[in-house]
């Protein structure tokens, strides 16, 4: 609104507000709809949506949660990536809760470090390679690499246990040859390993030693591509060890997230997005 007349300039909709659906464990998560950007706050326990609202802003979120009344002081956990914005909105309105960091958000920044290294040794690799279309036979070893790699690509995110006779058998032929390449795949097991569901029944003073063992063997590692994943989880340390407390993750919301997808689809997209949103919030909450 304008600040000297209180004229209203502009305004958005509050599409779904419902304080009954509000409880201790909340799952905060976007979804983009179209070319909109939509925040959903879901109950973690029910699945129900407790808050739609087409903005990622913070002081947009905060006016919307006033629709929600005292039910948010029901909240004492709250699940969400690492988006500055929804962390900003957690911390300055919902006092008595605790931010849990989406564990899958930070698995997928460790495997993009994987990735990293891969994609480094493909690179170097290339560069190596000739522009002439006559190949030697030390070319034709490089191109026998490269195809060593591309198909290394999936089963780099895969525990070993899982792995086929196939993959095992390219992953030994790649371990060899990129030792590299092998540290950063037991980095990542290891990692994962960590933040395994059997590690609650830990103490945090253990869960902490057993990160910060993984701190040193990065950095032993000497592998440029995790330095920047051991920045963002030592600046996130206390909203990622939380998950040990409530094993607490984004999934419903990936999940709700599908179904919402789905039923855009079924009903040929958002050609009238208030009514489609009208029907969203009768179905989701």
């Amino acid at each position: 609104m304008d600040g000297q007349t209180g004229e209203i300039l502009s305004e958005s909709p509050v599409y779904i507000a419902k304080p009954e659906n509000m409880g201790a464990a909340m799952v905060l998560d976007d979804k983009q709809i179209g070319k909109d950007v939509f925040s959903i706050m879901t109950n973690y326990e029910t699945g129900k949506i407790a808050l739609l609202v087409e903005t990622v802003k913070v002081h947009e979120l905060k006016m919307a949660t006033d629709f929600l009344g005292d039910s948010i002081e029901k909240v004492r956990s709250i699940s969400c990536d690492m988006s500055p914005s929804y962390l900003s909105f957690i911390k300055s309105t919902f006092h008595n809760s605790q931010i849990v960091i989406d564990k899958f958000h930070v698995i997928r920044y460790v495997l993009d470090a994987v990735q990293g290294v891969r994609l480094g040794i493909k690179n170097q690799l290339l560069e190596g390679l000739p522009r002439s279309k006559r190949k030697t036979a030390t070319d034709r070893k490089v191109l026998s690499e490269l195809e060593l790699l591309k198909r290394s690509k999936y089963l780099l995110t895969q525990p070993q246990g899982k792995w086929t006779e196939y993959q095992t058998e390219i992953a030994n032929q790649v371990f060899d040859r990129f030792p590299d390449l092998k540290t950063a795949y037991q980095l990542s097991e290891a990692f994962k390993k960590w933040y395994s569901p059997s590690q609650p029944a830990k103490s945090k003073i253990m869960v902490e030693q057993n990160l910060y063992q993984w701190y040193e063997d990065v950095q032993t590692s000497e592998l440029k591509q995790f330095n920047s994943v051991v920045k963002m989880i030592e600046r996130h340390e206390e909203n990622i060890i939380n998950y040990f407390y409530s094993c607490q993750t984004n999934a419903k919301a990936e999940n709700l997230n599908g179904r919402i997808q789905r039923f855009i689809s079924n009903n040929y997209g958002m050609k009238d997005k208030d009514f489609n949103l009208y029907r969203l919030s009768l179905y989701f909450s």
